[in-house]
């Protein structure tokens, strides 16, 4: 999948917190299942935000809080999706080159 690091630093620099995560998150969903089409990545907020990835017995959870998320979003385009697809590979996820430069953005 390709990205556009110009885009995404305009994005993380004025989209609202909660709706910036939905949109990492949905990027994500669109890598992995390139990687297998039975991938599904969901957000939800309670308290905290809770990103759920799903492939068929497999689920993984990653908890962000509010503070956490604004941090992430402004320190770079690409940190809010390094530190999901970290906590995603420390839980077997396999990241594999896949087409596009998205994760070489995210990995730099």
């Amino acid at each position: 999948m390709n990205t556009t690091g110009f885009i995404r630093g305009y994005m993380s620099k004025n989209q609202e917190g909660e709706k910036y995560l939905d949109h990492v998150v949905g990027v994500i969903e669109q890598q992995l299942q390139e990687i297998d089409e039975n991938y599904e990545a969901e957000v939800t907020k309670i308290e905290e935000y809770k990103i759920s990835v799903r492939n068929n017995n497999q689920a993984i959870h990653i908890k962000i809080s509010k503070p956490q998320l604004l941090k992430l979003q402004s320190r770079s385009p690409y940190s809010l999706d390094k530190y999901i697809w970290t906590n995603l590979t420390k839980n077997g996820v396999e990241v594999t080159n896949a087409n596009g430069n998205y994760l070489d953005y995210v990995f730099r």
